[in-house]
């Protein structure tokens, strides 16, 4: 997982995309903190809650709200979201019944989305807008590496604007090109964006000590 200030290395290969970077039901995954060069919830493994459900917890479903149990670090958490770009166009929303569950404070979420569930409150709603610092980070000229032509898959005729995927999961796209080599952009798709979130806690599952 690459951060903010590392340098990105070249990667092995590159092969056309077969979808979006997902996890859970094919959807975006906002994981990891504040990084610039790649989509991190490729790597993201499921949130390791309590199985069983402590005194005032909901189910899924929301039912036995208790306005009293709220989310703190080490919690495992359900949350339905819509995501938003300040002009109001939507880029991403939990499907409906599928809420995303995360692990708080883990690092598997955008720092800025892990930070505002905390001590939300069952079945809370609130809307939140982060700055790229709290989400997917800058737009850098560090992610924009060039790459031999040889590491540019065979079977796709590669040109400006396509887009590809790293063996990692990585989604990239084709800005320029010479004679040898494909300058590619691995700045993460929302890198520079202020994002705008729609949330509401449908599950709390407290940490176990």
């Amino acid at each position: 997982m690459f951060r903010h200030g590392q340098s990105m290395p070249t990667p092995t290969f590159l092969f056309p995309p077969q979808g979006k970077c997902v996890m859970q039901k094919s959807k975006l995954v906002f994981a990891g903190i504040a990084i610039a060069m790649l989509l991190a919830g490729c790597s993201q493994q499921p949130g390791q809650g309590n199985t069983q459900a402590p005194a005032g917890a909901s189910d899924a479903n929301g039912a036995g709200s208790m306005s009293t149990l709220s989310v703190s670090n080490g919690d495992s958490v359900k949350v339905e979201y819509t995501g938003k770009f300040t002009d109001g166009n939507i880029f991403d929303q939990s499907e409906a019944g599928s809420p995303l569950e995360f692990t708080v404070g883990a690092g598997q979420m955008i720092k800025g989305f892990d930070k505002a569930v905390l001590g939300m409150k069952l079945n809370e709603e609130k809307t939140i807008t982060l700055q790229p610092e709290d989400a997917y980070g800058p737009v850098t000229d560090e992610a924009l590496i060039w790459v031999p032509k040889e590491k540019m898959p065979s079977d796709t005729n590669v040109t400006i604007g396509t887009k590809l995927m790293t063996s990692s999961g990585i989604p990239v796209t084709v800005i320029d090109m010479n004679a040898d080599s494909v300058k590619v952009d691995f700045n993460h798709p929302l890198a520079g964006k202020t994002l705008v979130f729609r949330l509401k806690v449908v599950d709390i599952q407290k940490a176990t000590s």
